[in-house]
């Protein structure tokens, strides 16, 4: 595989537009789901299907461990020189920490939705019901080892195989719900099948891969009976998955917290209006899985250089990208609000403009993340994530009593500009370093 930084950056365009490719069906499927779901459920009732869903979604991210870095940053070097021993015991650790964490995740879910939701909440007995159910579906929610397959192998062309049964399930589930006027416990059976959906078929696409790879995959009693002997795995694992449990507690936190305080509806349209800004900034996100196998292989071969182009040339596409979503929130956003909720909301402009802003700096973060994870440096990104955390939620109060949603979209995106920028000055630091140290490292 050529590692130089015009095939990298080539290969990073290749993969992301596969991911984009596979998306754009998705993506047009879920307006079409979220609007059908609104209308039969109402704004009220499809505000609490919302909240359900987005706890789930949020004990999930919180519990589970992000074995797919692991398996990148342990397992490149070993799989690429086909000491399949060792990447063994990598797959190991990774495919036992999902299981566990899945557990974990299960169990605070349904802890959860017992302390919180009807004190909290303000759900009925028969919503809590059903929210104890779909929490049942975290334990197989997490499909980390074999998403990191999937990048290791560079083979992301099936992820859009696996992403389209997905969504023909949650469409066609959904049309379903919408033409029999299905109510709650219906919708979030579809959303729990379509949790089950990705996680079988993901898990497909790895053991497939490991067998074409490898040969044979770890036996049952191997998996749950080897002894993990690589050193810090456990470490590097937990710290990566805290900078994602701050990172879900900052994007998944708000929409419980303004149902909590404002009621179900104001948090159906602050969740429709934050899923409409992160599905424009999407296919720029999707560049994060693409970056992680290429970043490591250029830090084995010492290429800051490289590792610097790239970076420079995504910035580049991130700056265009950001444009042409601006342009398309002013002209179109308003129509696809009012279309996706069924209604229309005061200011829902206003709140769209500043979201879509908040998550084109989240975006700016594309870049900077996987070179702060592939130095070491995590404890900066986790430090910051913290510090901005602390002044977030407090700050979401008093911003939610002065302006409602407008304030909490308004303080979104003020998070979203200081984690920007106290994420970019390190990396610029770290990375000039590098540099110059390149040189005398030859």
């Amino acid at each position: 595989m050529d590692h130089s930084p015009h095939s990298v950056f080539a290969r990073i365009l290749g993969n992301t537009g596969i991911l984009i490719g596979s998306r754009v069906v998705n993506a047009v499927c879920s307006f079409v789901y979220v609007a059908w779901a609104a209308q039969a459920l109402g704004l009220q009732n499809f505000g609490i299907m919302l909240l359900v869903t987005t706890f789930a979604a949020m004990v999930c991210d919180v519990t589970h461990l992000q074995s797919w870095q692991s398996l990148l940053h342990y397992g490149t070097s070993y799989f690429e020189k086909k000491q399949f021993d060792r990447f063994n015991d990598v797959l190991i650790f990774c495919i036992r920490a999902d299981f566990i964490s899945g557990l974990v995740g299960m169990l605070a879910g349904l802890a959860g939705v017992a302390l919180l939701g009807g004190s909290f909440m303000g759900w009925s007995k028969h919503i809590q019901f059903d929210a104890a159910l779909c929490m049942l579906t975290i334990l197989c929610m997490n499909t980390g080892w074999s998403t990191g397959m999937l990048r290791l192998c560079n083979r992301f062309k099936l992820v859009p195989v696996y992403e389209f049964l997905t969504t023909c399930v949650r469409t066609a589930g959904t049309g379903i719900g919408f033409f029999c006027h299905f109510g709650i416990g219906y919708f979030l059976l579809v959303w729990s099948l379509t949790q089950l959906t990705m996680f079988v078929s993901c898990s497909c696409a790895g053991i497939y891969l490991v067998k074409k790879h490898i040969g044979h995959f770890p036996s049952l009693s191997r998996i749950l009976g080897t002894r993990t002997r690589i050193p810090d795995i456990w470490s590097y694992t937990v710290k990566t998955s805290i900078n994602q449990v701050l990172e879900s507690f900052f994007s998944q936190g708000a929409t419980l917290l303004i149902g909590g305080r404002l009621g179900a509806s104001e948090a159906a349209v602050y969740k429709v209006a934050r899923q409409i800004s992160n599905g424009l900034a999407k296919p720029a996100q999707l560049m994060i899985p693409t970056l992680y196998p290429e970043f490591i292989r250029m830090r084995d071969a010492q290429d800051w250089k490289g590792i610097r182009s790239v970076i420079l040339k995504i910035f580049g596409i991130i700056i265009a990208f950001s444009l042409i979503s601006l342009i398309l929130t002013a002209t179109v956003g308003n129509r696809l609000f009012s279309y996706m909720l069924h209604d229309v909301w005061p200011e829902q402009q206003t709140i769209l403009l500043l979201l879509v802003g908040g998550s084109l700096l989240d975006i700016c973060l594309i870049p900077l993340e996987p070179f702060l994870v592939m130095v070491g440096r995590i404890s900066i990104l986790l430090r910051w994530r913290v510090i901005v955390m602390c002044l977030y939620f407090p700050l979401l109060f008093v911003f939610m009593g002065v302006g409602g949603i407008k304030g909490a979209s308004l303080e979104t995106l003020l998070a979203s500009l200081m984690m920007f920028v106290v994420c970019a000055l390190p990396v610029l630091r770290l990375l000039n370093r590098k540099v110059a140290q390149t040189p005398h490292m030859q």
